[in-house]
């Protein structure tokens, strides 16, 4: 009888899921599409349905009273998906975020994180480091935007279908 080469199954790797939600301007939108693009570079699966994200990062808009408002519920209704869905990490980024930084970790308890716009491109270690139990110390990134992005930025458009990775 031949003798059969068995080669031990290896444990599927299995992505984190990223949930995401833009609220406010054209600005917002374009640093929405950098952070995906920095989250699908970095190894990170999208999904357009945040029920099903483990990690959902909503991009604030703070300009005028009604967009803090919609950014306040959109964040206490993302909030109830760590009862009902997939998410393990809420966050808070973008202007509202930058503005009213430490206020919102106290006054909004769901969220695990709040990342000012000067520290989208730490996206995706911010994302690693909140989800790891052992290094949740820091849960607030905040410094001043240090640069516009250009052509080389990665970027995935919004209202495009995310392609499966």
């Amino acid at each position: 009888m031949p003798s059969r080469l068995i080669t031990p199954s290896r444990p599927s790797t299995k992505k984190t899921t990223i949930g995401f939600v833009n609220l406010g301007c054209s600005k917002n939108q374009v640093d929405s599409e950098v952070m995906l693009g920095m989250l699908a570079a970095d190894g990170f699966a999208l999904t357009d349905n945040p029920k099903k994200a483990e990690v959902v990062i909503i991009n604030t808009c703070g300009f005028i009273e009604e967009a803090k408002q919609e950014s306040i519920d959109t964040i206490i209704a993302h909030g109830k998906l760590k009862d009902t869905g997939s998410c393990r990490v809420l966050i808070a980024a973008g202007c509202l975020a930058q503005r009213y930084q430490g206020d919102l970790l106290k006054q909004l308890p769901e969220l695990d994180g709040v990342v000012g716009t000067g520290e989208f491109g730490k996206i995706a270690e911010i994302c690693r480091d909140l989800l790891a139990p052992k290094k949740r110390q820091q849960r607030l990134w905040i410094s001043e935007p240090p640069y516009l992005y250009d052509a080389d930025a990665p970027r995935l458009r919004l209202g495009r279908p995310i392609a499966p990775m």
